[in-house]
């Protein structure tokens, strides 16, 4: 009887072990796997020399280049926009002019 059970012992320790080492080779293949693919993906965003070309911007003929105070830049086209509200109903010339005065508002608080 203590033959038989040291026997089934020793197998159970046999079978247990054969499937921890089985599953321990197949989560370092799995691993080894997925960092490939990692790195091969963090390679492909790294070297945009092959698929990236430089892109050149051209503006239209009838784009006003500012002057240094961009700030003169834009209260002169605030001011042209002024003189088209005239020609809205009074209720939107309100409206407008509370998003445009939100807006200049915003942009001289935020430099």
């Amino acid at each position: 009887m203590e033959n038989s059970a040291g026997l089934g012992m020793l197998a159970v320790c046999a079978v247990s072990g054969s499937v921890a080492l089985i599953t321990l080779q197949a989560q370092k293949r799995l691993l080894s796997n997925f960092m490939k693919k990692i790195e091969f993906e963090l390679q492909g965003f790294g070297s945009s020399e092959k698929h990236e070309t430089r892109k050149k911007v051209r503006f239209a003929e009838d784009v006003i280049e500012p002057s240094s105070n961009n700030r003169e830049y834009r209260r002169s086209k605030c001011q042209a926009k002024a003189a088209e509200i005239s020609d809205m109903p009074m209720n939107r010339q309100v409206l407008y002019r509370g998003l445009v005065q939100h807006r200049m508002y915003r942009a001289c608080n935020a430099s």
